[in-house]
């Protein structure tokens, strides 16, 4: 029996193991997608913040730069999650005409 969050090992035509991407937990993959970058951008407003008390600044400039660092950094984690998962193929599909 697999587990979810190991590795698929594929056998090509010439035998040869072939390591394939992690199946993705849909619960998992819903936190990346939404939660992740909000807990981004509010943690980065945060560090902008206190870098902007830091060094006696306008706060709100820094504050902005850290949500758009933030924004950046989600993007590139979701960006880099995408491509280390893939959709299980045994999950039950649901379709528009379905419902």
């Amino acid at each position: 029996m697999k587990m979810g969050n190991q590795e698929e090992v594929i056998h090509n035509q010439n035998n040869k193991k072939v390591q394939g991407k992690k199946s993705t937990n849909m619960l998992l993959a819903a936190f990346v997608m939404f939660i992740f970058p909000i807990i981004a951008v509010i943690l980065g407003a945060y560090l902008g913040a206190c870098i902007g008390e830091a060094m006696n600044s306008s706060s709100i400039i820094f504050q902005i730069i850290g949500g758009l660092v933030g924004v950046i950094i989600a993007g590139i984690g979701i960006k880099l999650f995408d491509k280390a998962s893939k959709v299980d193929e045994k999950a039950e599909k649901i379709y528009w005409d379905d419902l």
